[in-house]
Order: C-alpha cells, then sequence, then structure tokens
C-alpha cells in the first residue's frame, strides 16, 4: 500500500535509524510514490528532516519525471532543497510487465520522452535492476536448449519475457562471445553508453562475479554496436 505521507516518512525513518544503530543517512529515498498525496508536504518533511540532521539529501525511487518536476517546482517556490536523485529501473531490456504495481522504468521506447528528461536536467539517476533482475545474468542463454523458466525465476520473466527482449539478450551474448567477455559485462557497458548521470545499482553474488561487472568500465562499444543491441538498427 501506499505510504508517502509526513507522518509515516517520519515513523519509518526513525525505524531505520534505530535498527541500523545511526543517527543519520547520507541519501535518504523514497521507495513508492502516491500521486494522491500532495508533493508540497513531501518536500516540507524531508527538508525538516534534512535540518534535524536526520539526512542529507533525499530523492525518489519509482517516481516519475512528472512527479519529480512537481517536487523540486515547489521546493525551489519555497526557498525549500530539492530532490537530487532518482532510482528508476533502467537496463538493456524493456520492463514489459509490472507484476508489482507501482514500478517505474526509463528502457525502452515507450520511455524516450523520460530518458530525455534526465538527460537535460542530469538528475542523478541510482538505477536498479540494472541486469534486469538476472535477465542479462547469463544464467538463461538463448543458444543453451534450456527453457527460459529451466533458469530464472518467475520475476524477471515476468517482468522481461517478451521476443523483443530474448532478441536482445542474443545480441548480448553475441557481442560478449566475440569481445571474450560475459553478458552482464557488455549489458552494463551499454548503460554506461547511455547519456544518463547513471549510477547502476548491482549485487555481486562473489568475487569473480564482481570481477566481471567491473570489466564493463574496460569496454567500448561503438555506437553501431550499442544501437544494434538496443534493435534500433530495424
Amino acid at each position: 500500500k501506499p505510504r508517502v505521507s509526513p507522518q509515516v516518512i517520519r515513523e519509518e525513518l526513525e525505524i531505520s535509524l534505530k535498527q541500523l544503530q545511526t543517527d543519520y543517512v547520507d541519501i535518504y529515498l523514497l521507495h513508492r510514490d502516491d500521486p494522491n498525496v500532495e508533493v508540497g508536504p513531501i518536500v516540507e518533511c524531508l527538508n525538516q528532516l534534512k535540518e534535524e540532521g536526520k539526512i542529507k539529501v533525499f530523492g525518489g525511487s519509482n517516481w516519475t519525471p512528472q512527479r519529480l518536476s512537481q517536487a523540486n517546482e515547489y521546493a525551489l517556490s519555497h526557498g525549500l532543497q530539492p530532490f537530487s536523485i532518482s532510482s528508476p529501473s533502467f537496463s538493456l531490456v524493456e520492463m514489459v510487465r509490472d507484476p508489482w504495481g507501482g514500478s517505474v522504468w526509463l528502457s525502452g521506447p515507450s520511455r524516450a520522452a523520460d530518458r530525455e528528461w534526465y538527460v537535460n536536467n542530469q538528475m542523478p539517476v541510482f538505477a536498479y535492476s540494472s541486469l534486469a533482475r538476472g535477465f542479462l545474468s547469463g544464467r538463461y542463454r538463448t543458444d543453451s536448449g534450456m527453457d527460459i523458466e529451466q533458469c530464472l525465476s518467475w520475476a524477471p520473466i515476468q517482468e522481461y519475457g517478451c521476443p523483443e527482449n530474448i532478441e536482445r539478450l542474443r545480441r548480448a551474448e553475441h557481442l560478449a562471445d566475440e569481445k571474450g567477455v560475459s553478458v552482464p559485462t557488455v549489458a552494463l557497458a551499454w548503460a554506461l553508453k547511455q547519456p544518463l548521470n547513471l549510477f547502476c545499482i548491482l549485487r555481486p553474488s562473489s568475487p569473480s562475479h564482481l570481477d566481471s561487472l567491473l570489466r564493463a568500465f574496460e569496454v567500448e562499444l561503438t555506437d553501431h554496436e550499442a544501437d544494434w543491441l538496443n534493435l534500433c538498427d530495424e
């Protein structure tokens, strides 16, 4: 259920501070938005918490550019600190279903205008599901002869399972084999090439997995390769 109100924000922050055994957090993100709640009281509450020293900078996860703009317009018109960070989903593949409800993503042709907003504003994007919840992890390969259900859980299949994303994965496999790297390396190299102020949130499960992800900084994709991966050549 939506839990975006000044009272709930303050209550849940206090719980988090107690559990984390700290007096403040550096970055505080509201996980879900409730468009039915006016942005003014939310912005004022977050600024009060900042003045109290309990948070430093704040932003929203799964907030649309429209709501972020409303919040920041309110903040600037009232001499308050605006939202500084956003955390939508973003990866090479497009989310085609939202089993959770209220998810916001930047991938795919349907979100071109939203990506343009971020490019123009250069608001830091802390992208979650940068490997599409495992869809781009390499656990499932299109040439393995195995069904996708044998390799991945229901969540990435629900969110990303479609012919276009399977083709994106196939092309990532092709480039990974060609360059001698992993599929996640190619997927992250593609993400880092985008004109966003991007910080990918990842969860490596081993030192070797981390090494594979870090190689994304060494792989340089050409514009043609990046477009080809994203089916922009069709």
